[in-house]
């Protein structure tokens, strides 16, 4: 079985990884965070497009068989784009419609939150898609949130303070679930918890895109029973020592980047 291709505008993607690490074990996973164009999420949406498509160009060349759009802001702006770049021989899981799914399959009717980054929330695709299911929604940019959550401040007064700041108006404490709608947002699950009502369900993308990921390698002709010996690979286009100290907390273990820059991409 080819590699797995999943690819983020940071490291905050690994939290995906992560989880497919955990449901495919035996399948090699060939990471790329694009660290110096970071965050996607204040990027325009042609400028988003590009980006994905030469990093899905450059996994697919590598030879992954799969590409998992471990990011929001891509999924919401480029996916049609991503797709015709891998072809239809190359499935392509996105963060978007996965969650979206579970969330209906859980739900019937009633209002969905959703946080995300300006580029995911302005792009109105999950406000779309659930409403196209017969939800309502409530959808709000939360822009600092995914930055300070990669730059390592988390857990603490940072993420506190601006968590504290975007729930204090209440508009989510009527949702039955909020959508953490940007793969960093994980690792502030609890703190965001606490700031909602104990009947507000959180749900995030990352084991959502791990179990489409499954379904599509089992549809595949080869199926996904013919695992090889596992070699993963972890790249950024800009490495830094706080990238890799910060690539352990969305992994859950350690991951030795390398710096791997794509020639195509100058700005």
């Amino acid at each position: 079985m080819r590699p797995i291709g999943i690819f983020d505008s940071g490291i905050g993607g690994l939290t995906v990884a992560r989880a497919v690490s955990e449901a495919l074990p035996g399948h090699s996973i060939f990471y790329y965070g694009d660290t110096a164009h970071l965050p996607y999420g204040e990027k325009s949406p042609a400028l988003i497009r590009r980006y994905a498509t030469e990093i899905t160009r450059e996994l697919i060349r590598l030879g992954c068989g799969s590409i998992v759009v471990a990011c929001n802001s891509a999924s919401s702006n480029a996916l049609e784009a991503i797709q015709a770049e891998a072809g239809a021989s190359i499935p392509v899981i996105d963060a978007v419609h996965p969650v979206v799914n579970a969330v209906a399959a859980q739900f019937t009717g009633g209002p969905i939150g959703v946080i995300g980054t300006r580029a995911t929330i302005d792009s109105n695709w999950y406000q779309g898609l659930l409403k196209s299911r017969g939800f309502e929604v409530v959808a709000k940019a939360t822009p600092l949130l995914a930055s300070a959550v990669e730059a390592g401040f988390h857990g603490g007064e940072v993420s506190d303070a601006l968590i504290a700041a975007y729930f204090e108006s209440g508009d989510f404490n009527a949702v039955r679930a909020l959508i953490l709608g940007c793969t960093h947002y994980p690792l502030v699950a609890d703190q965001i918890a606490a700031a909602l009502p104990a009947s507000v369900t959180l749900v995030d993308s990352a084991e959502a895109a791990a179990r489409a990921l499954q379904m599509a390698l089992q549809a595949l002709p080869d199926g996904s029973a013919n695992a090889r010996k596992r070699e993963d690979r972890f790249m950024v286009s800009d490495l830094t020592a706080s990238f890799s100290l910060g690539a352990q907390r969305f992994f859950g273990q350690p991951v030795a980047l390398v710096e791997h820059k794509l020639p195509s991409i100058t700005g």
